[in-house]
């Protein structure tokens, strides 16, 4: 019985479809062979010449193809060594077996024609002249013998270069349009997985909007009756501890609310209302809503503004969002007095882009989290209340500013994330 293991060897070790028609060929070519010299009447030298040729031409294709089978990812390698190889074992049979004016010459057509399908243009130019020379010399060696008129021998070669160029055009044809077909493919695999994942936001983002609105209300009305609660419970003098779990309960009826504030931020989509703004003064803005956040944790800003930036056009309060969620990331992966770096600037490559970079040095992202991170509901911050919805909301708004998040990061080192957003060009 045979094991998968070895299955799986086997089928690395058979070389691909189409090489099998070459094997084909080279299988007729030996019948075909041994068909002439038992058919076709030759003098004794000229028949012994052949049935060498055959014998040696028989193991010498045996030898090629058991070293293709062993080494297939080389097979082209083990061609173009043969290529030299079959025109020798053709000059030899023109030569020695047949004549000028016999149609052994056909078989440098099929070496021409075969190498120019399979190597393209130059190999089968290469090919040609090499057959090209063989022939001539042929025709030089045996001119008196068994002479052909020049005019003919001249339209044998011009035939044989018109067979070369004629297939390694088509080959080349032939290779740019299947390099451009796999291209549309991988094109079209791209835009498929975009429309499914832009349905799969929009799905999510209708069953978040029908939970968030049901949850919404009770969770205004806990909040509102606990806060009641607390005042009455301070001015009869309620024991302090009855007053802490109150104080818990609106506590994290502000929590759900919050998220459900989020959540309801990420499920709508109808628009919104866009201004021609000033990024650093939206930066500044920002720094002084998170300022408090910021000094409670310890963490210093160092501001890089490039003053002068050209406008953009955008939502601010859906951009200071974006702002918001990027620095509170920052402090949450740093350790306790670590610095987060804002630096706006003219995109270097493209001046009609402004590039606004959150960094930090804190513990990085690792590799395989950050092709997910900007899923829906990908969160690290479980043990934290966090519920996933950040990046993937600012990727969103983003995307409604024609503008793109890029990220680089490296475990133990800290991470940046570059908001892009074209110019405003008035």
């Amino acid at each position: 019985m045979v094991s998968p293991k070895s299955n799986s060897l086997l089928r690395l070790s058979l070389p691909e479809t189409l090489d099998w028609y070459f094997l084909l060929l080279r299988l007729s070519t030996i019948l075909g062979g041994a068909i002439w010299y038992l058919l076709v009447p030759y003098e004794s030298a000229r028949r012994d010449v052949l049935v060498w040729l055959l014998a040696i031409y028989s193991l010498y294709s045996c030898l090629l193809y058991a070293a293709i089978f062993c080494w297939p990812r080389i097979i082209r390698a083990f061609y173009l060594t043969t290529l030299a190889t079959d025109l020798i074992f053709v000059f030899i049979l023109v030569r020695y077996v047949g004549s000028l004016s016999s149609s052994f010459f056909i078989a440098f057509y099929l070496i021409a024609a075969i190498h120019s399908f399979y190597f393209g243009l130059r190999v089968g130019l290469l090919t040609a002249v090499i057959a090209s020379l063989l022939y001539g010399k042929v025709y030089f060696d045996l001119a008196g013998v068994s002479p052909i008129p020049w005019p003919d021998f001249v339209l044998r070669l011009t035939f044989l270069f018109l067979i070369s160029i004629s297939l390694g055009l088509l080959a080349e044809r032939e290779k740019r349009m299947r390099a451009r077909v796999e291209e549309l493919n991988r094109e079209l695999a791209r835009k498929n997985s975009i429309l499914e994942q832009n349905y799969r936001h929009l799905s999510i983002g209708k069953l978040i909007g029908e939970i968030a609105a049901g949850i919404n209300s009770p969770c205004g009305l806990m909040a509102l009756r606990s806060e009641v609660l607390m005042d009455e419970a301070r001015e009869n003098n309620y024991p302090e501890e009855f007053v802490t779990s109150l104080e818990l309960i609106n506590r994290c009826s502000h929590q759900v609310a919050q998220i459900i504030k989020s959540l309801l931020n990420f499920s709508k989509h109808e628009g919104f209302e866009k201004k021609v703004l000033d990024f650093n003064q939206l930066v500044e803005e920002t720094l002084l809503l998170t300022q408090r956040e910021l000094e409670e944790k310890g963490v210093r800003v160092e501001r890089h503004l490039t003053p002068g930036l050209p406008p953009v056009l955008g939502d601010s309060s859906e951009l200071k969002g974006v702002l918001i969620n990027l620095i509170s990331n920052a402090m949450d992966a740093l350790a306790e007095g670590g610095v987060i770096g804002l630096v706006t600037q003219v995109d270097l490559d493209d001046a009609s882009e402004v590039i606004c970079t959150v960094t930090d040095n804190g513990k990085g992202i690792p590799e395989e989290y950050q092709e997910r991170m900007f899923n829906p509901f990908f969160t690290t911050k479980e043990k934290t209340g966090g519920i996933g919805l950040g990046l993937s909301t600012s990727l969103s708004i983003m995307k409604k500013h024609n503008g793109m998040i890029k990220v680089r990061s490296t475990p133990g080192k800290g991470s940046a994330f570059s908001l892009i957003i074209p110019t405003h060009r008035i």
